[in-house]
């Protein structure tokens, strides 16, 4: 209740702050759980309808099925690696192997990688610049990878910049709102505001990017183009 001694007010006025927060923190979790919930099914349903039809013996295209059942089993995959990367984050279980290299060929090696993904959603990725860096470059590869998958959902044409210590994310998609920058690596938030408006990953990617750039001593931003789209910086001191 409410107290006319200063001391005590504080103290009361700290624990509803506290209380407040840990109150949405919980929302934020909860929605998170549905989230990943409804994604994790997904997969899971169109694995079971194929098995269950492959069992009765009514599909005779079992090659396109085979296909099927392979590309969904890789999303499953890929949601399940989401989730441990994020849990290995969160318990320090992870190793870092830092060094000093060029940034060029770390960034011609994530071309290389998504060039094909991209050319078959019409997208052009490319690369510029140079400069050194000082990190995991293994690490760095991942945290690349995770920002260009997120770019290509976007749309338009992906370019990665580096520069001394620093690597830069660029699309020419739509962009985000000026709400949008402040949640934009909390995990779900983005997933959860567009997942019915554009296509949208598990909601862990951005997450575990920010952590990872955290651990390695470096920072990671996003802003809005002048121009139109967005811009993920990566940055190391």
């Amino acid at each position: 209740p409410p107290s006319p001694t200063t001391e005590v007010a504080d103290v009361a006025d700290a624990l509803a702050a506290l209380d407040t927060a840990l109150a949405a923190s919980e929302s934020r979790q909860r929605e998170f759980l549905l989230s990943i919930s409804h994604d994790l099914r997904t997969p899971l349903t169109a694995i079971r309808g194929y098995g269950e039809a492959l069992a009765d013996g009514i599909v005779t295209n079992t090659s396109a099925v085979g296909r099927t059942l392979v590309a969904e089993a890789e999303r499953l995959d890929h949601f399940v690696g989401d989730l441990l990367e994020l849990a290995r984050l969160e318990a320090d279980e992870f190793s870092i192997v830092v060094s000093s290299f060029e940034l060029a060929p770390l960034l011609e090696e994530v071309v290389a990688a998504w060039s094909g993904r991209a050319a078959t959603l019409g997208i052009s990725v490319r690369a510029t610049g140079s400069g050194t860096a000082h990190t995991d470059p293994r690490r760095l590869r991942q945290v690349l990878d995770g920002l260009v998958e997120n770019a290509l959902r976007a749309g338009g044409s992906v370019e990665l910049r580096g520069s001394a210590g620093v690597v830069e994310v660029l699309d020419d998609g739509p962009g985000l709102q000026a709400a949008d920058l402040a949640t934009a690596f909390e995990r779900g938030t983005l997933r959860g505001r567009y997942r019915d408006i554009r296509p949208v990953g598990t909601g862990l990617g951005l997450s575990i990017a920010s952590r990872l750039v955290q651990r390695l001593g470096g920072t990671l931003s996003v802003a809005n183009q002048p121009e139109g789209g967005a811009v993920f910086r990566v940055q190391f001191d």
